[in-house]
């Protein structure tokens, strides 16, 4: 079997987490436990070598030992962390136009839930050390894995378990590496030439219910104030007041580097961005995927009622996510959306569990510092010519559950994606060009030759 073949192996075992199931169903874990079964099967001189540890279906760790020790000594030979998950999101198959757990091969791509998000990444990284085993080869540091079976749901039982499995041991690593912003063509206007984003600091994230109460009743006999009415103004009064701009070091850096490829206005609001001021904000913030990188998003995602459509709910309650922008913590967020609202009526909670911003090692603003040159030497042996550029994840990843363990954290996917292709992650026909997966491949084996 060759790596296409394994991976689309690996995209066959249903790793999707069934609606309504919760941590100890037996059936939903079984698939994340036979993944792990299957690295043990496909890579067996990686597994020779390395120390393996399974804490549960949702974690895997890895330690590949180097030649020159894990701790204690000079800063080059601190252990480097790599993270993948193997768990993916559900599908709507019935909207698919092949088997999203088929990896059928059509036209130079394979099909399948968990093709961009993120088997190929963690199947590139276990086949590239499995190659790199077999010619005999010991990186010159410890490289560990962790890999998560929960990423997609919060990472709360894989990846902060993991952390604190490292911590209860004193590990700290030098730099780590997660999934992250991809290379990216045609999606930048002004921008025609591919650009590989290295996502060097995170969003923090935030879920907040909104709830109004009432007395149930029929809807023959509508309250003079109603439940959905006072929360519909709470949404709205939101809407008209959204969070401040500010340009943090990393977005004022992506956007002076992204001036050099860009024409028209745009190279020249990007160029004097910090000057221009409220200018460059409004410039800027016309388009969604920019304006995500200069404040603290708001998105109305949920909202619930009656059950029926003659009876008056006793709640109305909607969800808001928010993706926060430094320096804006939790606390401080849902201060200021209550503060907006004005509203005793309505109720402002907490949504499960939210995390702060996850800042950037400040030498990798400056585009040096840990893992900074062999990040750029392997893109260039992938991608040669691709430039890099340090940007800002907008989404979240299991690294921020390891933040307080390493020296600064990437977050990038070596596989190059237009605007189509990087629409079908989390959507309907998932898939991975085999160039992109060969390419994966070559970024993570030139990637651990450096380590």
């Amino acid at each position: 079997m060759d790596f296409a073949e394994r991976f689309r192996a690996a995209l066959r075992i249903k790793t999707d987490w069934p609606a309504g199931a919760l941590p100890g169903d037996a059936g939903a874990e079984a698939p994340l436990f036979r993944f792990q079964e299957f690295l043990a099967e496909q890579y067996p001189r990686f597994h020779r070598i390395a120390e393996r540890w399974s804490l549960g279906p949702y974690s895997l760790i890895y330690r590949w030992p180097g030649s020159g020790g894990s701790g204690g000594g000079e800063a080059e030979v601190n252990p480097a962390l790599v993270l993948a998950h193997y768990d993916v999101v559900p599908v709507e198959t019935e909207k698919w136009t092949a088997d999203p757990f088929g990896a059928e091969l059509k036209d130079g791509y394979i099909y399948g839930r968990g093709a961009l998000d993120m088997k190929s990444i963690l199947i590139s990284i276990m086949e590239g050390a499995e190659n790199l085993c077999a010619e005999g080869f010991r990186p010159r540091r410890d490289i560990w894995f962790a890999f998560g079976g929960d990423e997609e749901r919060t990472g709360l039982l894989g990846a902060r378990k993991t952390a604190q499995w490292f911590a209860e041991r004193s590990l700290h690593f030098s730099w780590i590496l997660d999934e992250g912003t991809a290379i990216l063509e045609n999606q930048i206007a002004g921008v025609d030439r591919p650009l590989a984003l290295f996502g060097i600091e995170e969003k923090g994230f935030l879920s907040l219910d909104l709830t109004a109460v009432q007395k149930p009743g029929h809807a023959s006999r509508p309250p003079a104030v109603q439940a959905v009415a006072v929360l519909a103004r709470a949404l709205h009064r939101i809407s008209k007041k959204p969070f401040p701009f500010r340009l943090v070091p990393t977005a004022e850096q992506f956007f002076t580097r992204l001036s050099g490829f860009a024409s028209g206005p745009q190279a020249f609001f990007m160029r004097h961005a910090r000057a221009l001021g409220p200018l460059f904000f409004r410039a800027l913030a016309v388009r969604p995927d920019t304006a995500a990188l200069l404040h603290t998003t708001v998105a109305m995602t949920q909202l619930a009622g009656s059950a029926a459509d003659n009876v008056m709910p006793s709640e109305a309650r909607a969800v808001i996510n928010l993706r926060l922008l430094q320096p804006w913590t939790v606390e401080q967020a849902a201060r200021r959306i209550k503060k907006i609202i004005r509203d005793d009526r309505v109720a402002v909670t907490v949504h499960d569990m939210g995390t702060n911003p996850v800042p950037a090692n400040p030498e990798h603003t400056r585009q040096s510092g840990p893992g900074w040159k062999e990040m750029t030497a392997a893109l260039e042996a992938a991608w040669p010519g691709v430039p890099p550029l340090v940007f800002i994840m907008v989404a979240t990843t299991d690294s921020r559950h390891y933040q307080r363990l390493a020296g600064g954290i990437f977050r990038f996917n070596p596989h190059r994606l237009d605007p189509d292709e990087l629409s079908r992650m989390h959507g309907h026909d998932e898939r991975i060009s085999l160039d992109n997966l060969h390419r994966g491949l070559e970024f993570y084996t030139s990637l651990f030759r450096l380590l």
